[in-house]
């Protein structure tokens, strides 16, 4: 059976998966790869090559300069609209789907093929978060700046796109004013559940993932170290608090000098560490979109104490509003309440397994891009 043809485009590499942007982009294209055929326009990447054509029929090497190529402004587009050209001069694809970095090359034009957006997240909430957190007036200025440019890109791609997606329902409010709001659409991640999962440490242990030189998790994890920790390990003195992600920054490995803080780089299974943790925390209080450790937490069972600004894009699990707090004190005792209560604790994990199983599956991500792909123009 034909299967019609999707033109992805990417400004970073989908594999291996290094960071958020890789993770969505990898599992969307293998999912939507049972129904299309799909050619990809992404970064010279040599381990691409084994997706060739388990997952992509064809990948179209880009060669991309610049700093921070997720945002279109920030790095010349000139090579990635050689490439697509090229592509378009080769075949038409029925349809596009198009990643953070790339939406520019539908700016004023009409030859290219309709084509859904996938924003992840929104650029101006990001901005104006980063400007509350900055520490002095010319960074505060910078980052808003950069909220204004943020805003510009985000009213024309929602003029040059059939449909808008964001991974949650706060940065989807932050965008739908910028045009027309019916084709803003929210479509969070999805998570894997490992197939195997170590049992808990035999000392109380607190976790907390993530990439460990991006802004908002050092951020987080620093807060954690200073304004959770001390009152956690106060009350429980046996108890444990592993920090662990890709290459930590000094300020988070520094954290390691505290009592009773491990900091673990690079590992090579996540799920290992959050397996033997018994609870995991997300004390975000900057950046956007959606939290990936939380729904990696709750796919190894484990239940996570959050801010109400790390559920977005989530379905919160039976029972968990309650572990949600705006301030350290609250963070401190629902964590002190699960390490101290099992019953408490295996039951909010067991709900969390059953809410993403049902709940946040790639396969239902996938099928609803899919359906916004094929509805008429």
């Amino acid at each position: 059976m034909n299967r019609p043809s999707l033109l992805g485009i990417c400004t970073l590499p989908p594999w291996p998966i290094r960071d958020g942007y890789a993770l969505r982009v990898f599992h969307i294209l293998r999912e939507l790869a049972q129904s299309w055929s799909i050619t990809l326009i992404a970064p010279e990447q040599a381990e691409l090559d084994p997706l060739v054509p388990e997952i992509i029929a064809e990948h179209v090497p880009v060669r991309i300069e610049g700093r921070s190529v997720t945002y279109p402004w920030r790095f010349e587009q000139s090579a990635l609209r050689e490439t697509v050209n090229g592509v378009l001069a080769r075949h038409r694809p029925d349809r596009a789907l198009v990643w953070p970095g790339a939406e520019a090359q539908w700016f004023g034009r009409r030859d290219l093929p309709a084509a859904v957006m996938d924003m992840i997240d929104c650029n101006t909430l990001e901005f104006c978060r980063n400007a509350m957190h900055a520490s002095g007036l010319r960074r505060r200025a910078y980052q808003l700046r950069e909220a204004a440019t943020a805003t510009v890109y985000a009213a024309r791609t929602l003029r040059h796109f059939r449909a808008t997606i964001c991974v949650g329902e706060q940065d989807a409010r932050w965008l739908r004013p910028f045009g027309p709001r019916d084709r803003v659409h929210v479509v969070p991640n999805g998570v894997e559940v490992p197939a195997d999962v170590p049992g808990e440490d035999p000392a109380p242990t607190l976790s907390f993932v993530g990439t460990l030189n991006y802004a908002p998790n050092v951020d987080a994890a620093r807060y954690a170290a200073e304004a959770i920790w001390p009152k956690v390990r106060a009350a429980i003195p046996s108890a444990r608090f592993v920090i662990a992600g890709r290459d930590p920054v000094p300020a988070v490995s520094e954290l390691g000098r505290q009592p009773g803080i491990e900091i673990r780089a690079n590992v090579a299974d996540m799920a290992d560490v959050l397996g033997r943790s018994w609870v995991s925390i997300a004390p975000m209080r900057s950046g956007v979109g959606i939290k990936n450790k939380v729904l990696e937490a709750w796919a190894c069972g484990r239940p996570v104490v959050l801010t109400p600004l790390a559920t977005n894009g989530l379905e919160l699990p039976c029972g968990h509003g309650a572990l949600v707090h705006a301030k350290a004190d609250g963070l401190v005792a629902s964590v002190v309440a699960l390490l101290t209560d099992p019953v408490a604790r295996r039951a909010h994990g067991a709900s969390a397994l059953t809410s993403v199983r049902a709940n946040a599956t790639w396969a239902t991500a996938a099928a609803r891009i899919d359906a916004l792909l094929r509805s008429p123009p």
